[in-house]
């Protein structure tokens, strides 16, 4: 908000005004000047994470004047990542230039260039000696815009890695902070993410400010320059027309000290302090200039990602139709969204999701969805800065032609087991699975082909990385009631039920659905996330989660086969083993992405090394009788009597032809019973099993490899 006039009492108000309108981030500059605190921070538009980043690095080299270093880049400003004009390496000649300036390292005698070799090399050596030099310096690195810079350096992160190494390596005495939008949430939120280890313990969410905090944003500075409201209403009134974002905030108090200064100079000069009235309010919330930049900030932020602007489209149009307070739930709005952005949300599986309406949650879009009773728009003034009724519906109608899908590498990325081994759970299912803070119980859907036996495993490789997890071990049903309700102040707890490994009763696994819902921690503080993980020996629930037939207390998380992205990311890390896009369609073509046969691939690599060898033996183990039967029995296709006969109507009538849903369905019930909803069931389940490929037109066809081993040893 900008000074203007001369008045003796605003001249005087104004040395305060500097570090004051910095309100509600105390916590998050602290975390950020803690040598230990967080290395990440996140949100929307205009929530002020470059700001805060500014003044963190003022109140750090204030700390010890001389001996504090900072520096804040902007990646975007300096043209570093995917689709700019200069890769993640880049970024270490523009620190080398940075450091230089501020005499962290020497410059070049005689303007020489710098000695050819590793450019990270000489700027983490230089660090490295600087710091050395004097025992009382320190050095913070703060890099804005960091999205683009991540994406180029997925998956194998390497300058990503250095950059944290520099703490490491000189016992935290340097420290690198990334700050950014929604990639950088995406990439930070799991913990065994690759260079995320530690990065990711503590995660800062930039959000909207709390009230308080919003308030004092607004009414201090205004004081300060010797306005003061007439009353709290208009202040609150003021706090709610910005959401409670301090950019905006500061968009209408700049408007507002012109209306006063107006207002002052019709009148007449007096004495400090003047009122701010309702006119004056009403005369800035009627500039159109105003409102059009609130709204084209906030959809700023809906830009970041067309599934974002759809979700937020179809949450307006049914607050303007129905309601503010009108929820849906995860399956009601995805299933909206799909219809009017088809492309955009079909292969969307339900855990990608939710992973953005957590994001929306994060950039201050969405209310949470705390209470499992739906979702709806954050606010009244969400609601108005989307847009009228009329621009929400032409938005939606063309949002076919209008929007672009624009996949990230980390939604499908998969961390890696202690062995080498890719997780049979991408990054995105293992952040649903964990969940953020809440009581939660998620079902694992899965088979031995897709790696269901893995799962236990992967949760407690990733958890055991983060500080505050607790996995307490699940024997008889007995313990596993006591775990749901027991935990310290402040811990999670994953409870991890593994009928996979472990089969049960059918009536014992709805029973630890039903307790799950119900138990819930006694210690206040305490989260618990609740994870069972079945095979297709539990297949009544199976049909009561994804045929819908009554209501169960839990959200299924189903395994899926690698796509080409996720196993481009698997190959990637190991180095030069499937090093080139020939090789590596040919894993997928003996593969096709299962996960059970990726593994094979993996030990057969450690034994034979030569990559064109393992493909070769790959292939023809698949044409011998007893390993066929051994991957047909992993799917778990033969493992009911009625998914065998559904996969086999489809095989007679359909031979690997690409089919619409509801013929795929219709099939199904012609050639078996003749109960569409048994069918629909019988369909639901074989896809959830992973026996189909999905066209680009939306349309499925049986999966060759399944299929061809079906005809050899089925």
């Amino acid at each position: 908000m900008p000074f203007s006039g001369v008045n003796p009492y605003i001249r005087e108000k104004r040395g305060r005004i500097g570090r004051e309108m910095f309100y509600g981030r105390d916590a998050e500059r602290q975390s950020i000047l803690d040598p230990r605190g967080t290395q990440v921070i996140f949100g929307g538009r205009g929530l002020g994470k470059s700001a805060l980043l500014s003044d963190a690095g003022e109140r750090f080299m204030e700390q010890r004047s001389g001996f504090h270093q900072y520096v804040y880049l902007n990646l975007d400003q300096e043209n570093i990542g995917k689709g700019s004009s200069l890769g993640p390496k880049e970024l270490w000649s523009v620190l080398d230039r940075e450091l230089t300036e501020i005499q962290v390292l020497g410059r070049q005698q005689g303007g020489r260039k710098a000695p050819k070799g590793d450019r990270s090399e000489r700027v983490r050596a230089g660090i490295r000696s600087w710091l050395d030099g004097d025992s009382r310096r320190r050095l913070l690195i703060l890099l804005d815009e960091c999205d683009q810079f991540f994406e180029a350096d997925a998956p194998r992160f390497d300058q990503t890695k250095k950059l944290k190494g520099l703490g490491s390596d000189t016992k935290d005495r340097a420290k690198v902070v990334f700050a950014g939008l929604h990639s950088v949430q995406r990439f930070s939120k799991l913990a065994s993410n690759g260079p995320f280890g530690h990065l990711a313990q503590t995660p800062k969410v930039i959000g909207p400010l709390a009230p308080q905090f919003a308030a004092d944003l607004l009414v201090e500075p205004m004081r300060a320059l010797g306005f003061e409201f007439e009353d709290v209403d208009l202040v609150n009134r003021v706090l709610g027309f910005c959401s409670y974002q301090p950019f905006l905030l500061q968009m209408f108090g700049h408007r507002l000290v012109e209306v006063m200064h107006r207002k002052r100079a019709r009148r007449g000069t007096g004495e400090p302090p003047f009122t701010v009235e309702v006119a004056d309010i009403e005369t800035v919330e009627s500039d159109t200039a105003l409102r059009t930049g609130i709204s084209s900030a906030f959809k700023d932020t809906l830009s970041l990602d067309h599934r974002y602007d759809v979700i937020a489209n179809v949450l307006a149009y049914h607050a303007r139709h129905r309601g503010l307070e009108v929820r849906l739930s995860d399956a009601e709005l995805r299933e909206e969204c799909e219809t009017w952005w088809r492309k955009g949300f079909e292969q969307l599986d339900t855990e990608g999701f939710r992973a953005y309406l957590s994001e929306m949650v994060g950039l201050g879009i969405l209310a949470p969805n705390h209470d499992g009773q739906g979702w709806h728009l954050r606010g009244p003034n969400a609601l108005r800065m989307i847009g009228t009724s009329h621009e929400v519906e032409a938005r939606l109608l063309r949002a076919e032609q209008d929007c672009k899908l624009e996949e990230s590498i980390v939604l499908e990325g998969r961390p890696e087991l202690p062995d080498g081994r890719s997780a049979p759970l991408t990054i995105t299912q293992l952040d649903d699975l964990l969940g953020e803070r809440a009581n939660q119980t998620r079902v694992v859907l899965g088979t031995t082909a897709t790696g269901v036996l893995d799962v236990g495993d992967t949760l407690r490789t990733v958890t055991e990385r983060i500080d505050g997890w607790t996995l307490p071990p699940i024997g008889r049903p007995g313990v596993f009631k006591q775990e749901l309700v027991g935990g310290q102040p402040r811990e999670r707890r994953v409870i991890i039920s593994d009928f996979a490994r472990y089969p049960v009763k059918q009536e014992t696994c709805r029973d630890a659905v039903e307790l799950a819902s119900t138990l819930l921690p006694t210690v206040p503080g305490v989260t618990r996330a609740v994870v069972l993980v079945t095979d297709t020996g539990q297949l009544h629930l199976w049909r009561a989660l994804l045929a819908g037939e009554q209501q169960v207390p839990a959200a299924p998380v189903v395994l899926r086969r690698h796509d080409r992205h996720s196993l481009r990311g698997w190959a990637q890390r190991l180095g030069e083993v499937f090093n080139t896009e020939e090789r590596l369609e040919r894993l997928y073509a003996v593969t096709s992405g299962w996960p059970w046969l990726v593994d094979r691939a993996h030990r057969l690599h450690a034994e034979i090394g030569d990559t064109d060898r393992v493909l070769s033996k790959l292939a023809g183990m698949l044409t011998d009788l007893s390993e066929a039967r051994a991957f047909v029995e992993a799917t778990g296709v033969q493992s009911d009597a009625a998914l065998a006969a559904g996969y086999q109507a489809l095989d007679k009538q359909f031979q690997g032809s690409p089919a619409d849903t509801e013929d795929v369905v219709t099939a199904i019930a012609y050639e078996t019973s003749g109960d569409e909803e048994e069918a629909r069931w019988v369909f639901a389940c074989l896809d959830a099993m992973q026996v189909f490929d999905r066209e680009e037109d939306g349309r499925l066809r049986l999966e060759p490899l399944l299929r061809e081993c079906l005809s050899t040893g089925g």
